[in-house]
This record gives structure tokens, sequence and C-alpha cells, in this order.
């Protein structure tokens, strides 16, 4: 660490790779502000973003501590801190962040912020940064009410007593947390893995465009059946890809049930998110393609009544749920490796992926 007398303090940002090193590059300059602020200019506060990540142990989190001192002498930095995009449990409860102020380093989980903008990232860093320096712990004790609807809090760490853990709390905690894994997990990455999925829906929705019963169906249904296929197709493409690629857990050990939900709740809505945004991009291809091919007066012949924008919006809807529940039969010439990588943020698919060996030392 720097010197009592140093007019400067340097704080180092590593993170896993995805969201969590974007966020690093984006919020450093923010954070220097945000600590030279609560500061009152008593320090000259500097922040650097590593450009590597470090390896995870054999609990699948990363084991920060081991390799602060090597880090420090290396890159001088006075303290330290890993961001990371997988769910943190420590003694089997979820938590946002691990401070260590004997070793001046923290591990902030991502996910645990929610959809949190790049502000509230620098706020939160800046809080970890400011305990670390001063020791000083959050205030007392909250309020009945304040407790009530908390989404975290602070908690002592059972196994060390030089380390303070902060926990997510409520409901409300676990919604942020979810929220975060989807962020984390970029669901639009799944879009283009899904291409035999993507080839086998534009099939079937290109063939339902040109054929003409499809037309006086779509003409036939109102929006609320045409709704309620939609969201029909989705739902089961979105379930074809969770079960033909393996991509549902079953967590072992502590907290199994809360974390069964959690991961497969992130998972549910990763996936669905991606099935949506095909059916979207199918949905607008299929209206231009219907647009350019369809002569409007054919295709009010065939209807056999006038015809106008919202009979051409009624078809691609019809065909493009038609082409999803034929895309779930595509999807299955998909990689699976391929589209569990593209599902998972880089870090959650070693984690799920990990084989834990017990007798075998953790890489340096």
């Amino acid at each position: 660490m720097a010197d009592e007398g140093s007019s400067t303090r340097t704080v180092g940002l590593i993170a896993d790779p995805g969201i969590a090193q974007v966020l690093a590059n984006r919020v450093s300059h923010r954070l220097a502000g945000a600590l030279n602020r609560l500061d009152d200019h008593e320090y000259d506060w500097q922040v650097d973003v590593a450009p590597f990540t470090l390896p995870t142990g054999a609990t699948g989190r990363v084991a920060l501590n081991d390799k602060v001192p090597r880090l420090r002498e290396k890159y001088g930095w006075d303290y330290i801190i890993y961001l990371t995009d997988v769910p943190h449990y420590v003694q089997g409860r979820p938590v946002r962040s691990v401070i260590s102020i004997r070793e001046s380093s923290a591990v902030l989980s991502m996910p645990s912020l929610g959809l949190a903008r790049r502000s509230k990232v620098a706020r939160e860093l800046a809080q970890l940064v400011r305990e670390l320096s001063t020791g000083e712990r959050p205030s007392q004790e909250p309020k009945p009410l304040e407790r009530a609807m908390r989404v975290h809090a602070s908690r002592a760490d059972g196994e060390n007593e030089h380390n303070r853990i902060t926990s997510i709390e409520g409901l409300r905690g676990r919604l942020l947390l979810i929220a975060g894994m989807v962020r984390s997990n970029r669901p639009w990455r799944l879009v283009p893995k899904l291409s035999s999925a993507m080839a086998g829906a534009v099939a079937t929705g290109a063939f339902g465009v040109f054929y003409t019963s499809i037309w006086s169906m779509a003409d036939y249904l109102s929006s609320q059946r045409l709704a309620l296929i939609t969201v029909s197709s989705i739902l089961i493409l979105t379930l074809w890809l969770l079960l033909h690629n393996r991509l549902w857990e079953s967590p072992q050990g502590s907290r199994r049930r809360e974390r069964l939900v959690v991961y497969n709740a992130a998972t549910v809505l990763t996936v669905g998110f991606a099935a949506t945004a095909m059916y979207v991009l199918m949905f607008l291809a299929l209206l231009a393609g219907s647009l350019i091919v369809i002569d409007q007066e054919y295709l009010a012949y065939q209807l056999r009544h006038s015809v106008t924008l919202a009979e051409y919006v009624n078809l691609a809807w019809l065909a493009s749920s038609l082409g999803t529940m034929g895309g779930a039969i595509g999807s299955s010439f998909d990689d699976v490796a391929s589209v569990q990588r593209a599902t998972f943020s880089q870090r959650e698919y070693e984690r799920r992926n990990m084989v834990f060996t017990i007798s075998k030392p953790e890489s340096e």
C-alpha cells in the first residue's frame, strides 16, 4: 500500500470478461471523480483498469485475496476490487460484496446491482473504496420499516473476522439479482447462434405468407387470438431451447432451492428474450416480403374485401408465429455447446461446466 504521506491513492479494477469488464472500463473516470468528492480532495485518487481476469477457484468463485500480494507488488495499487458477473454466495448466502479490510480488497457481484447504470456502479464502488480506506462500516442498524424494504444488509463473515459481507435480502433483492444475471448473459448474443432455428423459422413463415389458406385464417382471427398464438409459439421455442440444449440447472449443496429458482429464472428470461427478438426480426422480414410480393388487389380478391396495411400485418403476424414453431425444430441442428456458451456469460459458463476435483490444486 502507499505510504501515509503520499498524496496519491490508486484503485485497481479487474473484472470478469463481458458486462463486468465493459462497466469497469466505462466507470473508471466516474469512480475517480466520486472518490475525490467523497474524500474532499485529501488525496488525488486514480483508477486503473487491468486488462486481464483471475481464474476461478474450486468453489467457482474468484479467490482474490490469494492474488492480492502479487497484484500489489506488480502494479502498486493501494486498493483492489474485482467485478464478477456471476452470483456470489458466501456460507450459502447470496451477497453483493465481500470486503477484506486487512487486504484492502473487495469483490463486487455485478448481477446484484440489477440493471444499474454507470453512475450507480460508480457510487457503489466509491463506497467500497471508502470503507477500505477508512475502515468505517455502514451506518447503524436501520429502523424496522427500512429493514423490511431494504435489498441488502451488512453482515460479518463467519469464516473470516476481518471480512465483511453485504448480503442480498428479500424478494426485491432477488429480483434485482435475476435481472442483473440476465443482463450479464446478454441475450442478444444468442440470436446469431440460432442459425438453424432462424432458417427453419423463416422457411416455415415464408411458406405461410404465400399460402392462401393462411391469408384467410389471418384475416379471420381476432387480435386477441393472434396474440395468444404468438405467446404460445415463443413459449414453445423457449422450452425447446432450454430442454434440447440442457440449459436447465439442478444446483446442489446449501440453498439448493433458492439457487435453482434464481439460476433457472435468469436462464429462462435470457432464452425468452432471445426467442422474442428472433420473432420480432422474422415478423419485420415477413411483413416486408409480403408487402413487396403480394399485390394489394390480388390479396383483396382472395379475401373478398378491401385491403389495408392491417391485413398485411395480420398475415405476417400469423406467419411469424407458425415460423417460430418451425424454428423450434430447426434449433435441433444447432451445436449444443455453442448455444450454451452464447446463452451464458463467460464466467457463468465456466461455473456451470466446472468439474470440482478436490485433489487437484488451483492453477496459478
